[in-house]
């Protein structure tokens, strides 16, 4: 790597660290002070937005800067329009495209910006980029976490395991390239790495801190107990997955210890727990998050939402101001015990594009969330799985553990799913379960989501 981007890599970690502190005197602000805060940062990127990209000045005009009266933007129109949107006219989408085919470990885009590729369970690619100051406060949040796991940088060095996205080009990845300049003893594995692979790594290298997907966390959770695993990390964190409560509790009686998860998007809506109460906390300094129905009129707290419009505050190169993202979450309307006044994320149910739709015993269609297939998560015979939708059919793929006799796991899978189905109004639930040696996992390395079979790879 060229010695200036190591420069700039000690350069941006060095304002992160500075910025996740002053991030922190922000999450306890009463609300009308933060409420003033986001304000300020959204008329700066709304006049900026105007100013330096087509669309926007399109779309926007003088005035006072109203959030309900902006509008929205989805994934289709951010592709389709990524030239006009974006504030620099050197950043072509095409141009950025090639550059992330044959991105390295940390590499800058005109010497400035760091660029990213996500495709949901859908399949519909999104790419985004941050400048500099940008990144900083993405990197920013990522420390502030760390912070409130317990991992931030210290002498002695910590020894970290990051398990993170398969593709060079996913945040996770980004993020720990950027970060890795030496304050951690870092052992960075793709999730895509065969499970005894990553065993015997973690075992050679004794962690303190494992970072980790959930469903690959639930793997190393199988591999402790079953005495393969000889690491003891004091953390261990998730993120870039759905985490189930059944999946926490499993981490967490096999570690001793109970995870912390990260939410992360690569829109810029971040969140996590904070260990004393439920739900993830909104890194709501970074943006703001509207949870609105499928008419995009605003849910009450504590009400169910069909997707979040998000404004990222730190990012001018690319606004993103009410972008349209599919989770589908709820808002806790009171307080956490921690003292954190940033409002919490109470459920996180998965992306709306995965959500399958089944047919009801009225006739109607019944959406069925991530969330609803915990009764496979809380099985102990069951090491992985996924589940796809062909039709009105749900087939479920399952790694069983070792000594589970397949077909009884699979017999009882199938009836648990079924009444699970037939509970949330599903008519004669179609079930289908398939016994597997392995999973193969797509180059984002998520595993355990709700996807149209057609999007994911044949069992391996």
């Amino acid at each position: 790597m060229d010695p200036r981007y190591e420069a700039t890599r000690l350069i941006d970690v060095a304002r992160m660290l500075k910025a996740a502190d002053r991030a922190a005197e922000r999450e306890r602000w009463p609300r009308e002070r933060l409420a003033r805060f986001q304000q300020e940062r959204l008329e700066t990127l709304v006049r900026h937005a105007v100013a330096r990209s087509p669309y926007y000045r399109e779309r926007i005009g003088d005035g006072p800067v109203e959030l309900a009266a902006l509008p929205t933007l989805d994934k289709a129109t951010l592709m389709e329009r990524f030239d006009d949107i974006v504030t620099d006219r050197r950043l072509r989408r095409d141009a950025l495209l090639a550059h992330l085919d044959g991105l390295g470990r940390d590499d800058l885009y005109l010497g400035r910006y760091r660029a990213m590729a996500t495709s949901g369970s859908s399949g519909r690619k999104g790419l985004f980029v941050y400048d500099r100051p940008g990144w900083v406060a993405i990197g920013a949040a990522f420390l502030r976490f760390s912070a409130w796991a317990g991992t931030r940088p210290k002498l002695p060095r910590r020894r970290m395991a990051y398990i993170g996205g398969g593709s060079p080009t996913h945040m996770s990845r980004r993020g720990s390239a950027t970060l890795s300049i030496g304050v951690h003893r870092m052992l960075a594995l793709p999730v895509t790495m065969p499970v005894p692979e990553i065993v015997a790594a973690l075992n050679g290298f004794a962690p303190d801190c494992l970072h980790v997907f959930p469903s690959m966390a639930v793997l190393l959770a199988d591999e402790k107990r079953a005495g393969r695993l000889r690491a003891a990390p004091a953390v261990v964190t998730t993120s870039s997955e759905l985490c189930t409560p059944e999946m926490t509790e499993a981490i967490g009686d096999a570690f001793g210890v109970r995870p912390l998860d990260l939410y992360a998007s690569t829109e810029g809506l971040w969140g996590a727990t904070c260990g004393a109460g439920a739900g993830h906390h909104l890194f709501e300094d970074l943006a703001i998050a509207e949870n609105v129905d499928e008419d995009g009129r605003p849910v009450p707290d504590g009400e169910r939402g069909t997707r979040v419009l998000v404004t990222n505050l730190a990012n001018l190169a690319q606004p993103l101001i009410r972008f349209e993202v599919s989770d589908v979450v709820t808002i806790d309307p009171e307080p956490c015990p921690c003292g954190r006044t940033l409002r919490r994320m109470r459920s996180v149910e998965g992306r709306v594009d995965a959500v399958l739709h089944l047919p009801g015993t009225a006739g109607e269609r019944v959406p069925v969330h991530p969330l609803q297939f915990g009764v496979i998560t809380s099985d102990r015979g069951v090491r992985e799985f996924q589940v796809l939708q062909r039709g009105d059919t749900i087939r479920v793929r399952v790694v069983m553990r070792a000594g589970e006799a397949p077909d009884a796991v699979a017999e009882r899978l199938r009836v648990r799913v079924g009444e699970r189905l037939a509970a949330l109004g599903v008519r004669e639930p179609d079930v289908e379960v398939e016994p597997c040696d392995g999973l193969e996992r797509p180059p984002a390395g998520k595993l355990q989501i709700v996807v149209p079979e057609s999007a994911v790879p044949a069992p391996a």
